[in-house]
């Protein structure tokens, strides 16, 4: 008698819990997708890299990202790794294999709402900080007394910049989602400069040494703590300093997250 009492009242509990939980009501705070994601991505990678060579070079490419997103009283954060790895690109017939990946910030304070064709959309804006990393390598016969620098290239930038995110709810518990993200000024560094060496940290301005990232997509919460997402994400860099350096990368990208 007492368990099915108890019973009873769980079950009651549970009920008025998840009623409280539809009936709240639909802000940027609970559309905000917080928690825990797995994000895995192939494509296509572009790069000319002028301290190896002036052509382009391209290939697939495949990544895979972690990420952390909270929202607190007033604003939400994404923090997270990226990593993305091309290890044959190709030009003719000869092949480099490209590394690049980035430890990302990023605060982002809602804007208001906004109408989409009669449906309401949620934007946010904030400051982004990021750590990104380049490396290429030649896959082609060295010559041992020759030094490294001449087949490999590499970069890095430490960077300020803005993010920009919107959020569409469609209803039936999924939400389409759009974000922005770009430096605007930087540390940078990397070799192929005409010493031989690698250079020292120079500051960059976007139209010296920039790095950005788009992405578009669609998110479905199959559960209140679980949701799948699929879209497009865009990455580029641009560097024009101490070696000029242009690679995009554009891919295809499914996620899995959980939230609490």
């Amino acid at each position: 008698m007492n368990n099915n009492i108890l019973c009873l009242l769980w079950c009651c509990s549970f009920v008025a819990a998840t009623d409280c939980f539809s009936q709240e009501s639909v802000t940027a705070r609970t559309v905000f997708p917080a928690g825990i994601s797995a994000r895995a991505a192939v494509g296509y990678l572009a790069t000319r890299d002028e301290h190896i060579s002036d052509e382009k070079y391209a290939g697939r490419v495949s990544g895979f990202a972690l990420l952390w997103s909270r929202f607190h009283e007033t604003y939400g954060f994404h923090m997270g790794l990226t990593y993305e790895k091309a290890s044959d690109i190709t030009n003719h017939n000869v092949s480099a294999g490209v590394t690049q990946g980035a430890f990302i910030f990023e605060d982002l304070y809602p804007l208001g709402t906004g109408d989409l064709s009669g449906t309401e959309f949620f934007l946010y804006l904030g400051p982004s900080a990021e750590a990104f990393l380049y490396y290429r390598k030649q896959m082609i016969a060295q010559n041992t007394d020759a030094s490294p620098d001449v087949y490999e290239s590499g970069a890095w930038l430490f960077s300020l910049g803005a993010a920009l995110e919107m959020i569409l709810p469609l209803g039936g518990g999924f939400q389409a989602e759009g974000s922005l993200q770009t430096g605007l000024l930087s540390l940078g560094g990397g070799t192929g400069n005409d010493s031989g060496s690698p250079t020292a940290l120079t500051l960059l301005t976007p139209f010296s040494g920039l790095h950005g990232a788009a992405g578009i997509g669609v998110r479905y919460y199959p559960l209140e703590c679980l949701s799948l997402a699929a879209g497009y994400r865009l990455e580029v860099t641009r560097i024009d300093s101490w070696n000029f350096i242009l690679t995009s990368s554009d891919n295809a990208f499914v996620s899995l997250g959980f939230h609490f």
